[in-house]
């Protein structure tokens, strides 16, 4: 009787140990998912991190619409904006897909938006070009970016911090 006890106190201790570890990963994987940042607070924090004049800020999906050709379909939230000063190529495009469909989607546009803005500055505007040529379309899971901008390194490691890449 002794044995049957001591076993049982045993297994009752066991579980109560798993449940509990099992419990506070469930919260912490929860919490996780609870405290990502949307790419509006990520595009805010990077403009109080970085200087950015003289932009128009996407401020619905109609603006990914007219420059990229990309609708809500593809998307679940977007973030950043084009430089307005039309010498300037500084253009910063945070998007993070619906799915793997999304992904390939938004990428296609965002490269054919950047080859775009390559062949137009390369004989015009040399410096731009330069500064084009330095950037690029970057994929991270469902996130996508095209980061243009002579602090595209900084813009993009902020980025990354903030959504735990």
């Amino acid at each position: 009787m002794k044995k049957l006890s001591l076993v049982l106190a045993a297994l009752i201790a066991a579980l109560l140990l798993c449940s509990c570890s099992g419990s506070k990963e469930a919260s912490s994987a929860k919490a996780g998912a609870d405290s990502a940042k949307s790419l509006s607070q990520v595009f805010e924090d990077i403009k109080s991190q970085v200087e950015i004049k003289d932009f128009n800020e996407f401020t619905n999906a109609k603006s990914l619409d007219r420059y990229y050709g990309l609708t809500e379909k593809d998307f679940d939230d977007f973030a950043g904006g084009i430089n307005s000063t039309g010498t300037n190529q500084e253009e910063i495009v945070l998007i993070k897909a619906k799915d793997q469909a999304g992904v390939t989607e938004v990428q296609k546009a965002l490269q054919n938006r950047y080859d775009n803005k390559m062949a137009q500055n390369k004989n015009y505007n040399p410096k731009q070009a330069e500064m084009v040529s330095k950037c690029k379309v970057e994929n991270f899971d469902l996130y996508v970016t095209m980061i243009v901008s002579p602090n595209a390194e900084k813009i993009t490691e902020i980025f990354k911090t903030d959504l735990g890449l």
